[in-house]
């Protein structure tokens, strides 16, 4: 004779929703981050990042030495919601696009790495400037800076938006798929269990 017992839906649905609570948690510091790898975020589409002529960012948009990417964690994850910041002075600005201001210390630090490029600038045995591609590089930084260090105080630049996370069409999908997979997984064992 089959077992008939009655399965405790009510530890189902507590193991279901602290399991969907540790996945998106995770998947979405992940989904986050992909957003520099690809270099765009998707919502219910991709979305291209504008590309930057600054000589000064690294081989990716937005990457540099990786920190923005790194700043992105977990911050707080309960039954009724779960917090992904990012924690660096221009996460926003970055990811919401908007205006800075130039101020006398932006101006300073320009004046410096221009003073510290310009120095790394070789020249020939006559005393020209080097074609070498270290120094075509080294002099598109070097007149960067200085570019940025001539601008007048007060002066606004505007930053492009470059959305690395917010809401996800996209993701809350990916969410959804998982959860249905896990309640399937769950009464599949219960009914081979009976």
């Amino acid at each position: 004779m089959k077992n008939n017992t009655v399965p405790d839906f009510l530890a189902m649905a507590k193991d279901l929703t602290a399991n969907a609570q540790r996945y998106a948690g995770s998947e979405s510091v992940k989904f986050f981050k992909e957003s520099f790898v690809k270099e765009g975020f998707t919502d219910s589409s991709f979305k291209a990042w504008p590309k930057t002529s600054n000589p000064m960012a690294g081989k990716r948009t937005m990457y540099g030495k990786g920190i923005l990417m790194q700043s992105v964690r977990k911050t707080e994850q309960n039954k009724q919601r779960i917090v992904v910041e990012s924690g660096t002075d221009y996460s926003e600005i970055q990811n919401n696009g908007g205006t800075i201001t130039v101020t006398a210390q932006m101006k300073s630090f320009f004046w410096a790495k221009f003073y510290e490029l310009s120095g790394k600038v070789k020249q020939t045995s006559t005393g020209k400037v080097s074609r070498s591609k270290s120094n075509v590089k080294s002099s598109a930084k070097a007149e960067f800076c200085r570019r940025m260090a001539l601008m007048k105080v007060g002066t606004k630049i505007k930053i492009p938006q470059r959305q690395f996370m917010g809401n996800s069409q996209t993701m809350m999908n990916m969410f959804d798929t998982f959860y249905q997979g896990q309640v399937d997984i769950v009464f599949k064992q219960h009914l081979n269990n009976k």
